[in-house]
């Protein structure tokens, strides 16, 4: 495995508080040279603790500029790109060609960022290209490869996977984009069978791999009877719909005076000053609920929290996730699970093993129904339940180790 160099393509990693696996994945390179390319940079930097690991700011220092777009939206109309996506995908409708015309200016940028880059190294004999997103960046690699003879993996995660969280249920070019790679690595079961029956791609060149948080060994316990603390950790934003908690835990304090409610929201976001006044219009004066925004916690914090609190157990109540790591760092604490049934949430959560499974719609009833059940969440089998399906399946140890084992094959394979 020593001689194994792996080049790993990020959005903002180790930039940013975003990808958040891959501070966990990374550990785990320990007899890898890495180089980490992320496209975008922030403020926020995360250390590696890893001398093995570099990073390499190539694509932050060569944005897409508007002389090169004026060149390659000439290209687009006489690519056989343009041709074959112009008649399988029916481009006649502007937000789709707005869309097309977008992922082929990216496609052609980063094809001729990276020839540019390849040129001058002076090996590739060992290399293997890890795209952490399946994108324009991975179609241009994929272009690329039979010049380069590099191995080629990619990770898919949900919004470079499903047409429906796109603008017009468009995936723009993945359909062209099949074939020239050694693997792609899907994080749920479901995801193969859309790559295999709304693209094409064939069963061998995918495979399943989790994503996974470490095991802190933490065993968090329930309240005593009568109370129940409840732990959402989301982004305050639109999507994650955090509104529908207040809202469910107004109606319950009303009409169950008899129980104490808590609550605590770790994380910040735009919508944070919303919903503290929401929170203090609609909770403060219900003698029997708390509630607690923490606001943004290191993650280390998180499980401090987790360890020195007794919680029944963590509420998501999103309308689009992928597989949750906040879920995942809950469960790995013992601490059952309401969620709803949207991405991948239904492998990590079974109904009544674990938690409860929403529907989709995650509406306020049904959220106060499963709230109701707090005798459940202080139950041991359901606690101990949550943390084997976390064990099982999530565990960063195993599963990280295995992905990288996998690299081992693809460097020695002749494909």
């Amino acid at each position: 495995m020593k001689n194994i160099t792996i080049l790993l393509i990020t959005d903002f990693f180790p930039y940013s508080s975003s990808e958040q696996f891959l501070e966990t994945e990374v550990k785990y390179y320990k007899d890898c040279n890495v180089t980490i390319m992320p496209r975008h940079y922030a403020e926020t930097y995360r250390s590696l603790n890893n001398k093995q690991i570099e990073i390499d700011n190539f694509l932050i220092n060569n944005k897409l500029n508007s002389i090169n777009k004026l060149f390659y939206t000439i290209k687009i109309f006489i690519s056989s790109y343009f041709f074959k996506e112009f008649f399988s995908e029916k481009l006649f409708n502007f937000s789709k060609f707005k869309s097309f015309r977008a992922s082929m200016l990216s496609l052609y940028h980063y094809y001729y960022l990276f020839d540019k880059y390849f040129t001058k190294q002076t090996t590739l004999n060992n290399l293997i290209v890890y795209t952490y997103w399946n994108n324009e960046v991975t179609y241009a690699l994929q272009i690329l490869k039979k010049k380069y003879k590099y191995k080629l993996i990619s990770r898919i995660h949900g919004y470079d996977l499903y047409k429906e969280r796109r603008i017009a249920n468009y995936m723009p070019l993945k359909s062209q984009f099949t074939q020239n790679i050694n693997k792609i690595y899907t994080i749920t079961e479901s995801a193969n069978k859309y790559l295999y029956q709304e693209y094409g791609f064939c069963s061998n060149k995918i495979e399943l791999s989790k994503l996974g948080v470490e095991d802190k060994k933490i065993v968090t316990q329930p309240t005593q009877n009568n109370t129940l603390h409840i732990v959402s950790c989301s982004f305050l934003t639109e999507v994650k719909q955090v509104h529908k908690i207040v809202e469910s835990l107004s109606i319950l304090g009303k009409n169950h005076p008899n129980i104490e409610y808590k609550w605590t929201h770790i994380g910040n976001g735009p919508l944070y000053h919303q919903i503290s006044e929401l929170a203090k219009e609609s909770l403060s004066e219900l003698t029997n609920v708390q509630y607690t925004l923490k606001g943004e916690l290191k993650n280390q914090d998180v499980y401090n929290f987790y360890k020195n609190n007794n919680i029944d157990v963590f509420i998501n109540v999103s309308k689009s996730e992928g597989v949750p790591v906040s879920i995942m760092e809950a469960m790995s604490c013992y601490i059952p699970i309401i969620a709803p049934d949207i991405g991948g949430i239904s492998d990590m959560l079974t109904n009544n093993i674990n938690g409860v499974l929403l529907s989709h719609r995650c509406s306020i009833s049904e959220i106060i129904l499963a709230l109701k059940q707090y005798k459940n969440f202080k139950n041991k089998d359901m606690r101990t339940n949550s943390y084997n399906i976390f064990f099982e399946n999530y565990n960063a140890k195993v599963n990280y180790s295995k992905f990288i084992n996998n690299l081992l094959n693809i460097r020695e394979s002749n494909v």
